[in-house]
């Protein structure tokens, strides 16, 4: 399997749970939208879900009746403290690194743009394509994002790899016929047919550039 991925020339990322460690985050705002809206659903059924488009998960949660205010409240109270949240040890030496190698990074995440902008800013690097939920495309599980991605760099599924952490994740490779791989330190359980589960950012390092 490692030879496989020796001549990938994109390496997709997903963002929360690969690249930021945004759960406190995410419970934060959580418990902000079932102050202010009385919604009773807990934390832990919401986090759940993630990876999927916000919409998606509230129809899941029975809440698609208040899905858009549900959404600007939890947009709201996640943008204020996305400034102190943390990434994961390790990950911003590991784009560097793999930037400095040539090979082409980029980003393909259920979170809103401005949210993903802020995030971003504060890495050290330059992604070649950034996607995010957009009108025409479906979000993850399905495979539009991935296959966007790819068209935007103009590279084909067999030179692309997609760096995951939820069965969303997965599912997606597999639909958009990308190879997957795992990282052990995210919110999902490890699938069966990841190419790869990384332990660490310098594990996911040094497979990816073997």
């Amino acid at each position: 399997m490692t030879s496989a991925i020796r001549q990938k020339a994109l390496i997709l990322f997903d963002l929360d749970g690969v690249i930021l460690d945004s759960r406190r985050n995410m419970e934060s705002a959580w418990s902000c939208v079932r102050d202010e809206l009385g919604v009773s659903v807990p934390f832990d059924a919401y986090f759940a879900e993630i990876g999927r488009p916000f919409p998606d998960i509230m129809a899941r949660l029975g809440l698609a009746h208040a899905a858009s205010t549900v959404e600007r409240v939890f947009r709201r109270a996640s943008s204020q403290s996305l400034h102190v949240t943390p990434f994961f040890h390790g990950v911003d030496a590991m784009l560097s690194t793999l930037v400095g190698s040539g090979r082409r990074l980029g980003i393909v995440t259920s979170k809103d743009s401005a949210r993903t902008e802020l995030v971003l800013d504060r890495l050290p690097v330059h992604f070649s394509v950034v996607i995010t939920p957009r009108d025409g495309l479906r979000g993850k599980p399905a495979p539009d994002h991935l296959l966007f991605a790819m068209a935007r760099c103009n590279v084909d599924p067999s030179d692309t790899v997609f760096v995951g952490d939820m069965d969303s994740d997965a599912e997606a490779a597999r639909r958009a016929h990308i190879d997957y791989v795992h990282v052990d330190w995210g919110y999902g359980a490890r699938p069966p047919d990841c190419i790869f589960a990384a332990t660490a950012p310098a594990d996911l390092q040094t497979f990816l550039l073997s």
